[in-house]
């Protein structure tokens, strides 16, 4: 049954290329372009640099630093720190690829690298502050408020699901240990990761942002239902098109937290793809992307209603003076949000520990 909806789909996707052959090469090539102009300048560096990273062993690092968290707050062993530390820092689909490994050497339980992949597949600081909020957005401002909220979301739909598989056993503490390697040869594997990233990055965003928009002209959706749909598709297409709505900055705002929280059937498939051999199962990371969307917009619509920005995108220098001025009480909020909620988790354990 399975095989026969996936070559019923495949033959519907020739099917539409061939008769949408026209749209179809000129939303490739509006495809390429994007990547060209806007996800390799951002990613690229980020993806080499983060590799740096990861196999020069500044990753376990960050792993020892952040691991008395992880148990309290997500039930999941400290060698899970590394997924979502790195899956923070780096973005899609690394955090999840890193679970995926942890499970395979040991590290982690099934239940456990389960739980870590609903919330440790994350967009990178990049993509929602360079791409989104200084490319898209025009405002560096919009990007930092962005990507502070999706963290915050992931943090709550990790702590929604600590008790998900609770009931199997967890895995013994170990280490998370990085390889030796010369400096030139992290340089090398580094940007070798990198070179074949980005290309699947930017192959994915072609293919399903071609097929999805060229569907979509044929249903003649309204602009907030097209750019809402190309978003659940491909996300870098849907924060585009939400960008250039005929909307107020609060609409758009929502929709935009919603589409990179979501992050898009796109990034669901590169998932998929790198869990394959693994033997986890997608049901968490899915309900998990899902909740994520739907927090991240919620958040987004309370911390308007508080604070509102009352400056258009892609105005003077003068309303730009106004956002970055609003940015203060944004992320104040933000922080005292993130306090609390950790507050209330370490509260709640500790009182659980006591019984």
């Amino acid at each position: 049954m399975k095989k026969a909806v996936f070559y019923i789909s495949v033959i519907s996707v020739i099917t539409l290329i061939i008769v949408r052959a026209n749209s179809v090469i000129y939303y490739a090539k509006d495809s390429m372009r994007i990547c060209y102009e806007l996800i390799i300048p951002t990613l690229f560096p980020f993806f080499v640099c983060s590799g740096l990273l990861i196999y020069s062993g500044f990753g376990s690092l960050l792993a020892k630093l952040s691991q008395n968290i992880m148990r309290p707050l997500f039930n999941v062993a400290p060698a899970g720190a590394a997924a979502f530390v790195l899956g923070i820092i780096s973005g899609y689909p690394l955090g999840a690829v890193t679970a995926a490994q942890l499970y395979s050497c040991g590290s982690l339980s099934k239940s456990e690298a389960e739980r870590l992949l609903s919330f440790c597949s994350n967009s990178g600081p990049l993509f929602i502050i360079g791409s989104v909020g200084v490319s898209i957005y025009g405002k560096l401002s919009y990007g930092i408020i962005l990507y502070c909220i999706h963290i915050i979301s992931s943090i709550i739909v990790g702590i929604l699901f600590r008790r998900f598989g609770a009931k199997h056993h967890s895995s013994p503490p170990m280490a998370l240990k990085t390889a030796e390697m010369s400096l030139s040869e992290v340089f090398s594997v580094s940007l070798s990761n990198a070179s074949k990233n980005i290309i699947t990055v930017c192959c994915s965003i072609i293919f399903f942002s071609t097929i999805s928009r060229a569907l979509l002209e044929t249903a003649a959706l309204p602009p907030l239902l097209d750019a809402a749909a190309s978003g659940l598709c491909e996300f870098s297409t849907g924060t585009l098109k939400t960008s250039l709505l005929d909307a107020d900055i609060y609409r758009k705002f929502i929709l935009t937290s919603f589409i990179t929280g979501f992050s898009g059937i796109s990034v669901h498939l590169q998932v998929m793809a790198v869990t394959s051999g693994s033997g986890l199962s997608l049901k968490p990371y899915i309900l998990g992307k899902a909740l994520h969307g739907i927090i991240a917009a919620a958040i987004t619509a309370a911390v308007l209603h508080l604070f509102p920005i009352s400056t258009p995108v892609f105005s003077d220098c003068s309303a730009m003076l106004s956002a970055a001025a609003a940015t203060a009480p944004l992320l104040l909020a933000i922080g005292i949000t993130t306090a609390a909620i950790i507050s209330a988790a370490a509260g709640y354990m500790s009182r659980r520990r006591l019984g």
